[in-house]
């Protein structure tokens, strides 16, 4: 195994789609550095107290590809919302901010990382949730690829603490850490800390990413950018089944909604949404997990992507029915790589870049930072002004996609020096 495909998974395993994250090295260093200072999650910028929960769903109708003969697929749900009046009270006890545990942590991090597992969340665990008159609008969020769930929390509390109610899926065994409903933790790593072998199928398969997406960034016509991305897209056989399970989780998890107990709080939540009001987001192969979503789902509203390049999948011959936005960061040969896709795609396709970031920093992995910012892996925004800016994307352009609130930033009148704004009008009938 060479350098190259060792540094592809040691950026997966932090949650990166393709292998273009920075030079990263191996995760597993000889002698690990020493472990930063404990990190402090940043405040949610919202009027509402927030609350959280968990729940599993089973499809009884498709086998668990990753697990036994006879296991049905399980899918876990951590669930970020607004809370009642009881729990601006101060009383019941802040969530942990590792949902899963230390699991969620890679193992060559977890030495250096421990301190993540005493940090806590704003969130009330298990409250209940809020009883206003007007139901909530839903957000669906999938992780990377090989990401840690709870390394997004930063971003979903602030949202439910503005309003939304926010279903975050857990993709088993492609994520760090997984828990069943039974309680088990399962993972993509093997009992010895290495990955599982069909974890590796997909790593393999993004061997020649980086040089393809500069390639289609070099180009100049949409229709040889086309040709470039059509060729790549038709080579990956394992990383397209992926897509459709998390597509399939994330159809699974809205499906069951009205089969939950209905006194458990995953329930009274259930009772709340607003399903007319359903947008999808996610990090790298999560985001790329939403612009498929929003294909094939009509409950889509409108779907984000931050930064999951390119889009597999079947968008780039087919019309998306909603708006969409895509979130770049500055990784060198990919800014722009899906633009041919989305613009003859979305309904609506808006694009913001990023500058100063790498693939991570939307995520709260530039908080963690210790051997990740040594290594290459963040970039050199600022950690709090990086959650800050993501945080004022994905909130301002659903605000103005499910309630229909003008977005500042989207529409030129809001400039934050490090983001540019592209907007382009739908496409021509294909």
């Amino acid at each position: 195994m060479g350098r190259k495909t060792l540094k592809a998974i040691a950026i997966a395993l932090l949650g990166a789609t393709g292998g273009g994250a920075g030079n990263i090295g191996a995760i597993a260093a000889e002698t690990p550095p020493a472990a930063p200072a404990a990190m402090e999650l940043p405040a949610p910028t919202g009027p509402s107290r927030i609350g959280t929960t968990r729940w599993h769903v089973t499809d009884a109708a498709r086998p668990e590809t990753f697990a036994a003969a006879g296991t049905h697929r399980q899918v876990e749900v951590l669930a970020w919302y607004p809370a009642a009046a009881a729990a601006a009270s101060g009383r019941g006890e802040p969530a942990p901010y590792l949902r899963e545990g230390i699991a969620e942590v890679p193992p060559g991090l977890r030495t250096p990382l421990g301190s993540l597992a005493s940090v806590r969340t704003h969130a009330i665990l298990d409250a209940p949730p809020v009883e206003s008159p007007e139901k909530l609008p839903v957000l669906v969020f999938s992780h990377g690829f090989g990401g840690s769930p709870s390394a997004h929390t930063a971003l979903l509390e602030d949202l439910a603490s503005h309003g939304y109610a926010v279903l975050s899926i857990v993709h088993p065994y492609e994520a760090t850490a997984a828990t069943l409903a039974d309680g088990q933790v399962i993972s993509l790593f093997d009992e010895n800390g290495k990955p599982r072998p069909a974890f590796g199928e997909v790593i393999a398969e993004w061997e020649r990413e980086d040089e393809t997406m500069a390639a289609v960034t070099k180009e100049t016509t949409e229709e040889g950018q086309l040709r470039l991305l059509r060729g790549y897209l038709a080579g990956l056989r394992a990383t397209h089944a992926t897509l459709q399970r998390w597509v399939a989780d994330t159809k699974l998890v809205l499906d069951q909604l009205s089969s939950l107990p209905k006194d458990s709080v995953a329930g009274r939540l259930a009772s709340r949404l607003d399903m007319s009001r359903l947008g999808a987001l996610g990090h790298s192969m999560g985001g790329v997990t939403s612009g498929q979503f929003c294909l094939e789902d009509r409950r889509c509203r409108a779907g984000l992507n931050l930064d999951g390049i390119p889009q597999y999948g079947t968008m780039i011959d087919q019309r998306l029915p909603v708006p969409f936005l895509m979130v770049y960061s500055a990784r060198p040969g990919r800014t722009g790589a899906s633009d041919a896709i989305y613009r003859r795609a979305a309904t609506r396709y808006d694009r913001v870049d990023v500058r100063n970031t790498l693939h991570l920093d939307f995520s709260d992995m530039i908080l963690w930072g210790g051997p990740l910012r040594e290594r290459g892996a963040l970039g050199t925004l600022a950690p709090a002004r990086a959650t800050e800016i993501t945080r004022t994307i994905v909130l301002q352009y659903f605000d103005r996609e499910l309630r229909g609130k003008p977005s500042p930033l989207l529409a030129g009148k809001q400039t934050l020096p490090e983001v540019t704004v592209r907007s382009f009008p739908p496409a021509a009938p294909k």
